[in-house]
């Protein structure tokens, strides 16, 4: 039986006479309570230690998530401003555009240019002087 791995029956002094009944060892009992307690201790303070950590790992996310928030929200608002003073300033550039195409072009000053130099307006006369000019000349008729 020793073979398969059943120990063998303990064997018998006789009828009469018994065997010691087993006790055990408080000792060593006493000791392994001991170490599971302190086993226990280590266990449960390292416990403590990791919901620490953990509690403060997610206060430190639940802050920096209300930063990104807050971070966000300002960005958001930055382009929209900008997005607004992007649009003003197309406009203002159409309308300077518009403006422009409104305008002369060289081409056509120059041609101003030439009618103007040809026409000499400098030496045009006003309606007085003309006037004057008569006068003179009908003075100048009568004193002949």
């Amino acid at each position: 039986m020793e073979e398969i791995g059943i120990p063998p029956a303990p064997k018998q002094r006789g009828l009469f006479h018994s065997q010691k009944p087993l006790q055990p060892d408080m000792g060593s009992f006493s000791d392994d309570i001991g170490n599971l307690s302190r086993r226990l201790r280590v266990l449960e303070e390292s416990f403590t230690n990791l919901r620490r950590v953990l509690q403060v790992t997610e206060q430190n996310m639940l802050d920096k998530n209300r930063m990104f928030t807050t971070e966000i929200r300002t960005i958001a608002s930055d382009i929209s401003d900008m997005k607004k003073e992007i649009n003003d300033i197309k406009e203002k550039i159409i309308e300077l555009v518009k403006e422009l195409q409104a305008s002369a072009k060289r081409e056509e000053v120059k041609v101003l240019e030439k009618y103007i130099n040809l026409w000499n307006p400098v030496k045009f006369v006003t309606q007085n002087e003309v006037e004057q000019i008569v006068k003179e000349m009908l003075e100048k008729e009568k004193g002949k």
